[in-house]
C-alpha cells in the first residue's frame, strides 16, 4: 500500500521536472556545469525515492538534505535572473518534491502504526509524554 502511494506522490514532481528538463533545451539553454549538478541532483532524488519505497526514512531525510544543499547551490549560481516560466517550473517542482517528503515520513509512520490513525495518534502522545 505504501509503495502505491508514495508512485502516485511522486508523479507530480516526475511531470514538472520532465517539463524543466525539456525547458531546459528549448528554452534556456544551460551550461554543460549545470546539466551535471543536475544529473547529480537527479541521482540524490532517485536514492532518495527508492529508499522512501523500503521505508528507510534516514536516508529519505538524509538524501532531502543533501538536495537542499546541491539546490541552493544551483538556484544560487546558475539561476538568478531565469525566465518567469522557469521560476514558476522551479516553484511547482520544490513544492511537489515537498509534498513527496512529507507523504513518505506520513506513510512509513502510518505503516508502523498498522494503518491505524487511532494508534498512529496514541503513538504521538505517548512520544510527546502526553502533552498532545
Amino acid at each position: 500500500m505504501r509503495a502505491t502511494i508514495l508512485v502516485f506522490s511522486f508523479l507530480p514532481f516526475l511531470y514538472y521536472g520532465a517539463k524543466d528538463t525539456a525547458f531546459h533545451f528549448r528554452g534556456r539553454k544551460v551550461s554543460l556545469t549545470e546539466h551535471v549538478l543536475h544529473a547529480a541532483i537527479g541521482l540524490v532524488l532517485a536514492i532518495m525515492f527508492a529508499h522512501a519505497l523500503r521505508g528507510n526514512h534516514w536516508i529519505v531525510v538524509s538524501a532531502m538534505v543533501i538536495f537542499a544543499a546541491a539546490g541552493a547551490v544551483d538556484e544560487y549560481i546558475f539561476h538568478r535572473g531565469i525566465p518567469a516560466e522557469e521560476s514558476d517550473l522551479h516553484a511547482k517542482e520544490h513544492l511537489a518534491l515537498l509534498i513527496f517528503f512529507v507523504v513518505s515520513l506520513a506513510t512509513h509512520w502510518l505503516e508502523k502504526s498498522h494503518w491505524s490513525w487511532t494508534e498512529a495518534l496514541e503513538r504521538l502522545r505517548g512520544a510527546s509524554g502526553g502533552a498532545l
